[in-house]
């Protein structure tokens, strides 16, 4: 049983490190998107995904050190918890707590992860909003109507702006 524990606890500390990684790379990401640099951002976008590859892989390790010590201790596989097994661990200290070390660095880096995603993802939609008003605005540009050139013949005697009429007295 040690041994699954030890396992499950270089497999969260190997996961941990590569969500800190993901962090950074997302870190990166935010003055690209504000540069509106499409080519390093695709180039941003291929580093992260390779990280959350290497994350997936990762996590299925988790989860098969999961179903082990499932398995040992006679609980159901699809429903075990890291939280349940740090219980389970409350009379050996010794791995009890270098898994609730790992289990709330974890927990943290998620959050600054989600807070940082959601940053980007503002920018990006404020940046895609920007770039189609300039297209909506180039757009109207083109099919403005060409009855719109007005010469000094078709005056109306209305000027925009002005409060004067256009009879004007000497007095």
């Amino acid at each position: 049983m040690a041994s699954l524990i030890e396992n499950l606890i270089a497999t969260l500390e190997e996961e941990s490190s590569l969500y800190e990684e993901l962090r950074k790379e997302s870190l990166a990401k935010t003055p690209v998107i504000v540069a509106n640099d499409l080519q390093r951002l695709q180039e941003a976008n291929a580093r992260e995904q390779k990280v959350v590859d290497e994350i997936t892989s990762v996590s299925h390790r988790r989860n098969q050190a999961l179903e082990e010590i499932a398995t040992v201790l006679g609980k159901d596989a699809r429903t075990i918890t890291v939280s349940e097994i740090i219980h389970m661990m409350e009379k050996q200290p010794e791995f009890q707590h270098p898994l609730i070390a790992v289990r709330d660095k974890m927990l943290r880096q998620v959050e600054a992860l989600k807070q940082v995603s959601v940053h980007n993802q503002e920018l990006l939609r404020e940046s895609l909003e920007m770039t189609e008003y300039s297209i909506n605005l180039l757009q109207s540009v083109n099919q403005a109507p060409e009855t719109a050139n007005y010469n000094k013949g078709s005056y109306s005697g209305v000027t925009l702006g002005s409060n004067r009429s256009s009879f004007d007295t000497k007095q």
